[in-house]
């Protein structure tokens, strides 16, 4: 057998052996989905997966931890799903409030959604406006 026959199967060997791993996972603790809404992710089983949960801000649920350097606040989705959750630290997106539209990454411990980060959902003002609203040029 030639040299570069030799070497052609064996980075093709290479090569398959990689293509079998990524096609067979290895797991997927470490990766999100783009995100589930509260009442799929609590109905879904699998608390320990890192996951993103999309919801709206239960009104007064918000509870700032200074000293203890969390804030705990629900989320809910229109389905009537409610998910408590804890961000480990104190620092909350601007648009971050009551009723305010956001996904939160995390993982569940216990009875509560520990999120590592909160993303907060930009207001509708910067949707784009309908034809009727448009001025006539």
């Amino acid at each position: 057998m030639s040299k570069g026959l030799q070497i052609g199967i064996g980075a093709l060997s290479v090569f398959a052996g990689v293509a079998l791993l990524l096609a067979l996972g290895g797991g997927d603790d470490g990766t999100f989905q783009y995100y589930t809404s509260v009442s799929e992710y609590v109905g879904s089983g699998d608390p320990a997966r890192a996951s993103r949960v999309h919801g709206f801000v239960l009104e007064g649920s918000i509870a700032k931890d200074l000293p203890a350097g969390h804030v705990d606040f629900v989320i809910r989705d229109e389905s009537g799903g409610r998910l408590p959750v804890r961000l480990a630290g104190i620092e909350l997106p601007d648009l971050f409030a009551d009723g305010a539209e956001v996904v939160v990454e995390g993982r569940q411990n216990g009875e509560r959604f520990v999120a590592t980060q909160v993303l907060a959902k930009c207001p509708s003002k910067y949707e784009a406006e309908s034809s009727a609203e448009r001025p006539k040029l």
